[in-house]
């Protein structure tokens, strides 16, 4: 079997998605004109490269404008298709979580804002317009250990609403406060897992499954800790300085109010600098190889962000040494805090975890670099959210296809080079003669100078 036969065999489920079969072909041709298209990924790039530049187009928008079809039914393939590389039951399903901005340029843009540039100098902070999504990935690693790949199982808009004019009424200001506060990331995130463990909760293997989310820093809030849904555990950084406490006392007075949280703990960073702690060596996969992490574990703390009635597990990691060349000056990297909301889960699958989340940051370069999520120029409100949840759909099909090809055929090396699986696509599709590849030729030319240049 190879990439393509994978690909279309996943892409077949599609066909209960959407409701007449002339938009399941329509979906299915843009799929494949979407990852052969060359520059920019637009609607009309992709019905040019399946060679219908001379047939009418309208139909083709109309399925991202009007056609009845919920976008996370189509990571459901996904969901089936990656049983086969979770871990054993007694391991939790490791789920990353994270939200990134797509670059847009026109201001009239449904869900375009002005947001933060998360790559701006500490010194100096630049705004950028854009469309911000929040994403969730499903962490999968075929050998253990070894390295692992991420497959989006959401792809979420996190617009926020449009501010009112100043003349506007009381009613209309409630409104968009109230939308606003619903639009913010972290309610959106708590969308988004209570979406993930309802899809694992209609699967008999992975009903009775605990559901590990991998966080970082703004997930990490009392909005997401008090609304986690049943099964799941949360394991996110938190700051250096916050303010944890210990377990009430038994013998606490009985006089006043009683008391909800026991005396003050150190902080993260006092417990990292405590030598009374001892450190505790944890192996792990990282950066190719086999890692040994110099870790501290406090056990039943308490967070009043996460409530009185959630124990937590605090874990500091040392800085991990590194040199940039043999014989070179030895690093150090910054130091992690984390808290966990288990007690029980070994603290290598946990460390193990967390340096996997990773991988969903190599989804977004690959998805804004390659695939070219939200380069599509639609201004249908439902078409601009669509039309990026289609792409990063299909992107995850095609991780899912490769990664049940051997491992010398393109799962490993689609780490490095991402469009080595998008390639052999294209060049077997035009073999196959799939659809009319009539405007095919120019475009496999041009990809195969790009790959071997």
């Amino acid at each position: 079997m190879n990439l393509l036969s994978a690909f279309e065999t996943l892409l077949q489920s599609w066909r209960l998605v959407f409701p007449q079969q002339r938009s399941f072909d329509r979906a299915y041709r843009l799929t494949f004109g979407l990852l052969a298209c060359l520059r920019d990924h637009l609607t009309s790039s992709a019905i040019c490269t399946t060679g219908r530049q001379f047939l009418d187009w309208s139909a083709d928008y109309r399925l991202f404008n009007r056609s009845p079809w919920d976008p996370c039914r189509l990571f459901d393939v996904v969901i089936d298709g990656a049983g086969a590389f979770l871990a054993p039951d007694p391991m939790p399903i490791i789920v990353a979580l994270d939200d990134t901005i797509c670059r847009k340029t026109g201001r009239r843009i449904p869900g375009v804002s002005t947001w933060r540039d998360p790559q701006s100098p500490k010194f100096h902070t630049n705004l950028i317009s854009g469309q911000r999504f929040v994403q969730a990935s499903l962490l999968v690693s075929p050998a253990q250990p070894g390295p692992a790949r991420a497959l989006p199982l959401r792809f979420q808009p996190a617009a926020l609403p449009p501010k009112p004019k100043k003349n506007a009424s009381e009613h209309e200001q409630e409104q968009y406060k109230q939308e606003r506060k619903e639009s913010c990331l972290s309610n959106v995130g708590v969308r988004v897992i209570q979406s993930l463990r309802e899809a694992f909760n209609q699967r008999a293997a992975t009903r009775l499954r605990a559901l590990l989310m991998v966080v970082d820093g703004s997930y990490t809030n009392r909005a997401i800790l008090s609304q986690l849904p049943p099964h799941t555990i949360l394991l996110g950084r938190i700051r250096k300085d916050a303010k944890l406490c210990f377990p009430v006392p038994d013998a606490s007075s009985p006089k006043g109010r009683p008391r909800r949280y026991g005396p003050p703990a150190p902080t993260p960073q006092e417990i990292l600098r405590d030598d009374s702690v001892p450190f505790i060596d944890v192996e792990a996969f990282a950066a190719g190889k086999r890692q040994t992490f110099k870790i501290k574990v406090l056990e039943n703390l308490f967070w009043r962000k996460a409530g009185c009635d959630r124990p937590l597990r605090l874990i500091v990691i040392k800085p991990l040494g590194y040199r940039l060349r043999n014989g070179s000056k030895l690093l150090y990297r910054e130091p992690a805090f984390l808290i966990c909301t288990d007690l029980n889960l070994p603290i290598a699958t946990l460390i193990q975890a967390y340096v996997y989340r990773w991988e969903i940051e190599c989804n977004h370069r690959d998805e804004k670099s390659f695939i070219g999520v939200a380069e599509g120029q639609v201004r249908n409100p439902k078409a601009a959210q669509r039309l990026p949840q289609f792409q990063v759909a299909a992107y995850s099909l095609l991780l899912l296809a490769s990664s049940k090809l051997p491992p010398t055929a393109c799962f490993y090396s689609l780490r490095s080079r991402p469009m080595d699986s998008i390639a052999p696509t294209i060049f077997s599709l035009y073999r196959s003669g799939v659809e009319n590849p009539s405007a095919l030729p120019l475009a496999i030319c041009s990809i195969y100078c790009v790959l071997n240049s």
